[in-house]
């Protein structure tokens, strides 16, 4: 396996918050386009991810003024992303790197501070593709899309890899992702993952033996997720996922003891994945819970009261205490546990 180079961030927000350091600007605005929400939700992240994608380069410009929209704190310092309009000045600017501006650093700078090889990895197989049906295969395409949007908020591109895909369906694929540099390899994901050093592989799937642990979210190089949008159910297919990668470790992601209501989109594993390393550091419980539908909750609940409901007489029967103590841990209301009753053909009580 191939060394890892050095790396000082592994978040790209951080790597560009050390580069304004190091070029002594604290308040950056932008004469590219930028969507001002995701500005404001995401900050210095945001940027990065528009720099490393696009190749902007960090500009010279003292011209530009605007409102702040967004500030953070590096090395004790205050720094502030301000868009127009408004009268702040800023003492850099986003550009095109042919932009008549003098540039003081780009997106190189930012990339040679962030992991490379670009671990943890997500992968997504695309070997299982010719048992889709177009449906499916729409859905999976728009998984793939969300899941790049989810990992933009703490990584960015390269971490996505796909792989088995061929040259046309990464044509495909690539145009509901836009412009990006995820990575598309025909190659396979235990050739992948060997020449990126990733030692410690984690494939998920719902039916293997043992659950996914906190240590292990956190302390994982990779995680293999098949490409497989279940319409139409087929036992089995999710285990030939553990030849994919020989040294690579079957897990479960489960809530409190079952799986019933846990997301299986892809989009979701990965924001599941990426809240309990970044957002929730190893509490897989609430990296699960807020990122849960509301059709998962229902879900969840209908498979508590089936489990746990009385059945005098044939009948399901549930009282309002169960509700009052799933929804110590679950966000539900009421309605959302009547939904799930009326599924399990139960009557609720007291």
């Amino acid at each position: 396996m191939s060394r890892r180079r050095f790396k000082r961030f592994e978040r790209p927000g951080e790597a560009l918050l050390h580069v304004l350091n190091s070029v002594g600007a604290r308040r950056v605005g932008s004469r590219v386009w930028l969507h001002r929400p995701r500005v404001e939700e995401l900050g210095f992240q945001h940027l990065a991810v528009e720099m490393l994608v696009r190749e902007y380069i960090l500009a010279a410009e003292r011209d530009y003024r605007g409102s702040v929209v967004y500030t953070a704190v590096y090395g004790g310092q205050e720094y502030s992303i301000v868009l127009s309009p408004g009268d702040v000045q800023a003492d850099a600017v986003l550009a095109q790197p042919q932009a008549p501006y003098r540039a003081v650093a780009s997106w190189r700078e930012v990339e040679d501070l962030l992991p490379s090889p670009p671990l943890p990895a997500f992968v997504v197989d695309f070997s299982l593709k010719f048992v889709h049906t177009e449906e499916e295969l729409s859905k999976l395409r728009l998984q793939i899309a969300v899941a790049l949007s989810e990992i933009r908020k703490y990584l960015w591109d390269p971490h996505l890899i796909l792989t088995n895909i061929d040259g046309s369906t990464a044509k495909w694929v690539s145009e509901v992702l836009g412009e990006n540099k995820a990575v598309m390899t025909q190659s396979k994901p235990s050739e992948v993952l060997w020449s990126m050093d990733a030692d410690r592989v984690i494939i998920l799937r719902p039916d293997a033996p043992q659950p996914l642990t906190s240590s292990e979210v956190l302390a994982a190089d990779a995680f293999l997720i098949g490409g497989v949008v279940d319409r139409i159910p087929r036992p089995g297919v999710s285990r030939i996922l553990d030849n994919l990668v020989p040294w690579g470790t079957p897990r479960r992601i489960e809530l409190r003891g079952s799986v019933a209501g846990v997301p299986e989109r892809i989009n979701r594993i990965v924001e599941i994945l990426l809240k309990a390393r970044y957002v929730y550091p190893g509490n897989l419980e609430k990296a699960i819970i807020t990122s849960m539908t509301r059709k998962d909750l229902i879900a969840r609940v209908y498979s508590e009261i089936v489990r746990r409901g009385r059945r005098p007489g044939g009948g399901v029967r549930v009282s309002w205490r169960l509700f009052e103590e799933l929804n110590k841990w679950l966000p539900i209301t009421k309605e959302d546990f009547l939904a799930a009753a009326r599924r399990a053909k139960a009557s609720v009580e007291g």
